[in-house]
């Protein structure tokens, strides 16, 4: 199992009496400390901490990526843990200096990479009967995944769009985790040109083919039916346009790689294995 990254100067063994005042800077990270049932060590979250609904009672200190050490640092916390990608570096620094304890996570793409986030911040929280309850649960719900993919007919080619404003949309290409998620739950990405997330022209969306179309929901812009998403140029002249085989999904859940993973992939295979064959 992957072991967490560290990026501070303190073990992660917490000693002490001093009560944890925990900023999470990360929509899975903020999820993972729920379901382990220590929300009430957090004094702040970042933007991107949508799920559950009780985080938006939280200071929110901004976007995961632009943040402001005052912001933070007034929260007084003794912790924060981040996703890898947290920033600006300039930030973090500050954090640090100000003897914040800073905890960088690795990316997860992976069921394994769940799995080891959860037991991570366990650790770190002093959670790891929790994490181990939370982790046995999911590991069956993997399993059941695994099986129900082998038992698979066919596994469509997909497309998976998310919104970049003004009703244009990016698909997702290789190494993303849409990608992944895709692939875990049984499908193939359409989408292999090229990586990372960028336009697709209506000639590309048709050459590519898809038998169905995912759309994060929470990211559509109002493009939050179906009749919208099949007026996009080209959308017609693809099978999954013709069959209106259009998945819309809640994007953090998914592809956050967090707690809710399992059930959302689930959900996704079984949405994959009622389309039609090609």
């Amino acid at each position: 199992m992957a072991m967490l990254l560290i990026f501070a100067l303190a073990p992660l063994a917490r000693a002490g009496d001093t009560p944890q005042r925990v900023v999470a800077l990360g929509g899975d990270i903020t999820e993972t400390i729920y379901a382990l049932d220590a929300q009430a060590k957090l004094v702040g979250v970042d933007s991107t901490s949508e799920w559950p609904a009780a985080a938006h009672q939280l200071p929110n200190v901004g976007y995961v990526r632009q943040l402001n050490a005052e912001g933070i640092l007034a929260l007084h916390p003794t912790q924060v843990i981040a996703t890898h990608d947290a920033g600006p570096a300039t930030v973090l620094e500050q954090l640090r200096q100000a003897g914040v304890t800073l905890d960088l996570l690795p990316p997860s793409r992976s069921p394994q990479d769940v799995m080891a986030k959860i037991d991570d911040i366990g650790h770190l929280l002093n959670s790891d009967a929790q994490a181990r309850q939370l982790n046995a649960k999911l590991v069956q719900s993997y399993t059941a995944l695994q099986s129900r993919v082998a038992a698979m007919p066919h596994h469509p080619r997909v497309v998976f769009l998310l919104s970049a404003g003004a009703g244009n949309f990016l698909a997702a290409g290789h190494d993303t985790a849409a990608d992944r998620a895709i692939a875990l739950a049984g499908g193939s990405n359409a989408i292999q040109a090229y990586s990372g997330y960028k336009p697709l022209s209506a000639e590309a969306l048709v050459a590519a083919a898809p038998d169905v179309l995912v759309v994060m929901s929470e990211r559509a812009d109002g493009v939050g039916d179906i009749g919208q998403v099949l007026a996009l140029p080209g959308m017609l002249q693809t099978p999954a346009g013709q069959r209106k085989h259009v998945i819309f999904v809640d994007g953090q859940a998914l592809l956050g790689f967090g707690p809710r993973n399992a059930d959302s992939e689930l959900s996704l295979q079984g949405k994959f294995a009622a389309t039609l064959p090609p």
